[in-house]
C-alpha cells in the first residue's frame, strides 16, 4: 500500500530472552508507510496504477519499441497508452515514465548491479524526526529504522548498488559523466524526473524510476513494492514479487456479509446466520491471509504479473477462517470466558447450546468448503486429511 510516515521504531534487534537458553534476537520491524493520497496528476488508486503500467509493458513489448526513446517517441507511445487505457490524458506524465521504463526494462536487467545507481529522494525520510545529516552529495543514512531510506539502502550496497539520498538532475549528470555508472534506478517526483530525461537520453544512459505519488517533499509517498521489484530486476529474473499489503487488504474484503454471501452460498436458517454473523465480525484474518500469501507465492512462481485470485482461493481462505473462529467458540466455553478483545463471547450472548452448535457448524462448513475445491481429488483428500490431523491436535491439546 502507499504511503509513509511512522512511528517511532527500534533500529536495534529486540532480543528475546528464555531462561538460561541464550537470547533470540528478532530482526527490527519494517516501516510501514501511511496512505497519502496522490497528486492530482497521477491516479490515486494503486489498481490504476498497476493497469496503466501493465498497458505500457504491453504497448512497448507489442510494438518493439527499442530505447533509448527521443521525446517525440515518447510522447506518441504514451499517448497510445492513454488511448488504449482510455485514464484522463491529465496522467501522461505519469504514463510517460512507465513507457520510458518499460522501453527500458530489459536493459537494465542486463547491467550488473555493482554498475548501476540507486537515486532515492531525502523526502522520504520523516522529516521531523530524521536524524541524518548531509553532506555535498545528500543525506547521510543514519540507518534509525523510522523510514523506507534505510531499507533500500542497505539492500542495494548489499547487491552491490551504488547509493545516493538527494536530488534533482545535476546529480545524475555528474554521476553518469564519472563513466562508472551504466544505468539509474530512481526514485523521484514528476517535475525532477521530466527534467532529467533530456541528460539521460543525450548520454543514452538506461534508466529506470518510481515516481513519487506527491511532489511537496515532505513525508511523500512512493509504490515501495516496485521500487524493490527495480532494485532486484535481473535478466534472469521472472517472478512477480506480491504486493503483501494490497493482498492483505483484499483477503478482508471477503470476510463481510455479501462477499461471504457470494463464497459460501446463502445462510438460510437461524444456525447457519449465527455462525456466519460470528464469522463476519472484525478480526485480523492471518489465517486466510497466510493461506492467500501461500498460494499467491506458490502461483506467481517465475511469473511477470500478478496471479489471478481464484474463487477456490478464497473458499480455502475462508475454510481456514471457519476452523479457527469455530476454535474460539469452543475454547470460550470451555475457559467459561465471557468477553474476548472487549467484547462478549457468543456463548455469553446466545448461551452455550447455541454457541457449541454455531461452532460445529462452521467445523462443517470449513470441511464442506474444502470439499468443494476444484482441485485434483488425490490433492483434495490430501488436505481434509491435514485439516482432520489439525483438530485431533487442537482437541488433544485442549483436553490437557
Amino acid at each position: 500500500m502507499s504511503g509513509n510516515g511512522t512511528n517511532d521504531i527500534p533500529a536495534a534487534p529486540v532480543q528475546l530472552r528464555f531462561g538460561a537458553k541464550p537470547a533470540l534476537s528478532l530482526p527490527p520491524q519494517v516501516p510501514i508507510q501511511k496512505y497519502r493520497a496522490s497528486q492530482s496528476n497521477i491516479p490515486d488508486d494503486k489498481r490504476v496504477r498497476a493497469q496503466l503500467k501493465k498497458a505500457a509493458a504491453d504497448h512497448i513489448r507489442r510494438v518493439n519499441a527499442v530505447p533509448p526513446l527521443t521525446i517525440s517517441e515518447l510522447r506518441e507511445h504514451t499517448a497510445a497508452v492513454l488511448a488504449l487505457t482510455g485514464v484522463d490524458v491529465q496522467f501522461k506524465d505519469y504514463v510517460a515514465v512507465l513507457v520510458s521504463n518499460a522501453a527500458w526494462h530489459d536493459t537494465v536487467a542486463k547491467i550488473p548491479y555493482e554498475r548501476r545507481l540507486l537515486l532515492l529522494p531525502k523526502c522520504l525520510r520523516v522529516e521531523d524526526k530524521c536524524p541524518a545529516p548531509f553532506d555535498e552529495f545528500g543525506l547521510l543514512c543514519k540507518e534509525c529504522g523510522l523510514c523506507s531510506i534505510q531499507d533500500l539502502t542497505v539492500e542495494a550496497e548489499r547487491l552491490g548498488y551504488a547509493v545516493l539520498v538527494a536530488e534533482g538532475s545535476a546529480i545524475v549528470r555528474s554521476m553518469i559523466e564519472t563513466g562508472k555508472i551504466e544505468a539509474v534506478v530512481g526514485v523521484s517526483c514528476l517535475n525532477v524526473l521530466e527534467k532529467s530525461f533530456p541528460h539521460m537520453e543525450a548520454a543514452a544512459i538506461p534508466g529506470v524510476a518510481i515516481p513519487l505519488l506527491q511532489d511537496d517533499c515532505i513525508n511523500t509517498t512512493v509504490d515501495l513494492d516496485w521500487v524493490w521489484d527495480l532494485i532486484h530486476l535481473t535478466s534472469k529474473d521472472k517472478t512477480y514479487r506480491l504486493d503483501l499489503e494490497a493482498l492483505k487488504a483484499d483477503v478482508k474484503t471477503w470476510f463481510g456479509a455479501a462477499s461471504l454471501d457470494e463464497i459460501m452460498g446463502p445462510a438460510t436458517d437461524e444456525t447457519s446466520a449465527v455462525a456466519r454473523r460470528w464469522l463476519a465480525k472484525d478480526g485480523k484474518r492471518w489465517r486466510p491471509y497466510l493461506t492467500a500469501c501461500a498460494t499467491m507465492a506458490l502461483l506467481s512462481d517465475q511469473k511477470d504479473e500478478a496471479p489471478r485470485i481464484t474463487p477456490d482461493l478464497k473458499k480455502l481462505a475462508v475454510a481456514v477462517e471457519c476452523f479457527h473462529k469455530a476454535s474460539l467458540i469452543h475454547d470460550d466455553i470451555e475457559d467459561g470466558d465471557e468477553l474476548r478483545y472487549g467484547e462478549r463471547t457468543l456463548h455469553a450472548e446466545e448461551g452455550v447450546p447455541v454457541a457449541l452448535n454455531a461452532g460445529d457448524f462452521l467445523l462443517g462448513e470449513g470441511y464442506r468448503l474444502i470439499g468443494e475445491l476444484s482441485v485434483d481429488p488425490a490433492i483434495k483428500v490430501e488436505m481434509l486429511q491435514l485439516a482432520s490431523a489439525g483438530h485431533l491436535t487442537l482437541s488433544r491439546g485442549q483436553g490437557r
